[in-house]
């Protein structure tokens, strides 16, 4: 049987939003521990009081906010010094893995001359981001059932960041969280050293770039008054 707090800390960690309000203190703790009060008591299996719940809860809050304290400011430090950059016109073409290592020659052919160029795989699948003639290029010489899915026409936002950023926990989550919560859906998205590459639909595009900027122009205003 799991202990109370081990058992608490288990489902607040399965729950970012929760996680954010607790580090925000901006939760009422007894109605929390009220509300998890069934779901702890049948893992730890027995009846488990509501204050024992809370004070679990309560624990583990001061943790988060210890931690939202320290990880925040460092990401905000490398969200201020990061920059933005814009790419539309962009497919994202899913082929089988096994294919990757005979169209690899084509690839290094066609990105000589591509706008825009990102390759990652998978165990079962690749994944090739290109701009969209470059895309219409490749697709003509590949075997159709070397194709799994093809997104034709998105749009690639582009967040170029200070080199700290690879020994900075939380930035990615953190940037990624804040398109979530503008309804934001990121397609795809992929870290190439200090850049991080998100691809969204053309119809956000313009949202994500305005989301983006008011919070890097947030982070900039928060370390000035912090420094």
């Amino acid at each position: 049987m799991s202990s109370i707090s081990q058992t608490v800390y288990e489902i607040v960690s399965g729950d970012p939003i929760l996680q954010q309000c607790m580090a925000r203190e901006i939760v009422n703790f007894t109605r929390l521990a009220r509300k998890l009060k069934p779901v702890v008591s049948q893992i730890v299996g027995r009846d488990v009081p509501i204050e024992s719940i809370k004070m679990a809860l309560i624990r583990y809050a001061y943790r988060l906010i210890e931690e939202r304290h320290i990880f925040g400011k460092e990401v905000l430090a490398i969200l201020a010094k990061s920059s933005i950059e814009l790419r539309t016109g962009i497919t994202i073409i899913t082929i089988r893995s096994k294919a990757l290592h005979t169209v690899m020659p084509l690839l290094a052919k066609l990105t000589i001359k591509s706008r825009f160029t990102a390759i990652m795989q998978s165990i079962t699948t690749a994944t090739i981001v290109l701009d969209n003639d470059t895309a219409d290029e490749f697709l003509k010489n590949i075997a159709n059932n070397d194709i799994v899915y093809v997104q034709k026409d998105q749009a690639a936002i582009v967040v170029v960041s200070p080199e700290d950023i690879m020994y900075t926990p939380g930035v990615i989550a953190y940037v990624s969280n804040i398109l979530a919560q503008n309804s934001i859906n990121i397609i795809h998205i992929e870290s190439c050293y200090t850049d991080t590459i998100i691809i969204v639909s053309k119809e956000d595009i313009q949202n994500a770039f305005n989301v983006l900027m008011k919070y890097i122009d947030a982070a900039k205003r928060s370390l000035k008054v912090e420094g």
